[in-house]
């Protein structure tokens, strides 16, 4: 404690303008910390007790440097002492993100207000209000890596669409321009009218596909279990073979978490005909108790999780995230050679009356 303290009163004390402040320094949902001109700490909240490991006795008197990833001390107290020379109020929100560490030396992301006042002496005491953004740097993240996803999702469709619905209908236009001005012989009409229809047909597949993928209309008219089976069907079209096994009733789970097993299957499904290099892959879906289950697994070459790809990790935080929403749980698997294996875990919420569905 410092000289000027009052004996037997906490720092706290001395700061307080309001019956209430104490109450609010002790229930913060943040970190708050007194610190002197000095450079010590001379009281803290229990929250910063939770945050840094260290108990209150254990943090007053030392140094708050001892906050500070080692690295980054120098620069703090260079920092400290020009904030001492010119004491202002610096609020949170200035997207001043820093660093502290805790007790056991692991470092995590804070944001930091600074508010100078004094004690009953004068001297200067710097109430240092702490914020952990570790769980914002999370959602930060999940969030970015979601607006990735649905902006690849959007480029393939619309790949998709320029390559096949736009080239088509071009073609279109050239092969009817060339009839109306009877550019061809008669004789060759009657096979560009049938390279017209092909064209069309094309288009309309493409069509068909890109509003499959944006819209699940099996799923809404028949449910997860048959939107599944055509899934795994559909995937066959471009020659990768993937086999059903689908034990599970839709009763079990509700609206949202259906969309979100249908999503994260469509998403698996994709990255193994895109980077297993396999031929082939197996989706399971079955019940357990209150837990639902749904497995996709390849034989591919697999990937180690350290050194994964950029564009596969978009879809597989896409994925995490949608099973989050849900409060499922999101588990991949795999190694080099050893092929890949997708887990979604769904727990049973909203249970439904039980009805099969369509074979």
């Amino acid at each position: 404690m410092s000289s000027s303290t009052h004996e037997g009163e906490a720092p706290i004390r001395q700061l307080a303008r309001r019956n209430d402040f104490e109450a609010i320094f002790h229930s913060s949902p943040d970190s708050i910390l007194l610190v002197g001109g000095d450079g010590r700490i001379h009281d803290a909240n229990p929250r910063a007790e939770a945050m840094f490991g260290w108990l209150r006795d254990e943090m007053v008197g030392q140094p708050v440097d001892l906050l500070v990833p080692q690295a980054l001390r120098d620069a703090h107290r260079r920092h400290r002492s020009l904030y001492g020379s010119n004491p202002v109020s610096r609020p949170m929100g200035l997207g001043m993100e820093l660093e502290a560490v805790r007790k056991d030396g692991v470092a995590f992301p804070v944001e930091i207000s600074l508010g100078p006042s004094r004690d009953r002496s004068g001297n200067l005491l710097v109430v240092c209000v702490v914020r952990d953004l570790t769980q914002s740097q999370v959602l930060r993240r999940v969030a970015a890596a979601r607006v990735l996803a649905i902006e690849s999702e959007r480029k393939r469709i619309a790949g998709e669409l320029h390559d096949e619905v736009k080239q088509g209908l071009t073609a279109t236009q050239l092969h009817l321009a060339a009839l109306v001005q009877m550019e061809v012989a008669p004789k060759d009409a009657a096979e560009m009218v049938l390279g017209v229809q092909r064209d069309l047909d094309r288009c309309q597949d493409a069509l068909d596909r890109a509003i499959r993928d944006l819209i699940p209309v099996e799923l809404e008219r028949r449910g997860l279990g048959f939107a599944l089976r055509i899934l795994c069907r559909r995937a066959g079209d471009d020659g990768f073979f993937v086999e059903p096994d689908i034990r599970s009733t839709d009763g079990a789970l509700s609206a949202e978490a259906r969309l979100a097993v249908f999503r994260i299957v469509q998403e698996a499904i994709n990255n193994a005909k895109r980077h297993s290099g396999a031929g082939s892959a197996t989706v399971r879906y079955w019940r357990e108790g209150q837990v639902v289950r749904v497995v996709v697994a390849d034989s591919g070459g697999g990937f180690s999780p350290d050194a994964l790809d950029p564009q596969r990790s978009v879809g597989l935080a896409s994925m995490r995230e949608r099973s989050r929403i849900v409060g499922g749980r999101l588990t991949v698997s795999s190694s080099p050679g050893n092929g890949t294996s997708v887990t979604l875990e769904m727990p049973i919420t909203f249970p439904k009356r039980q009805e099969d569905d369509p074979q």
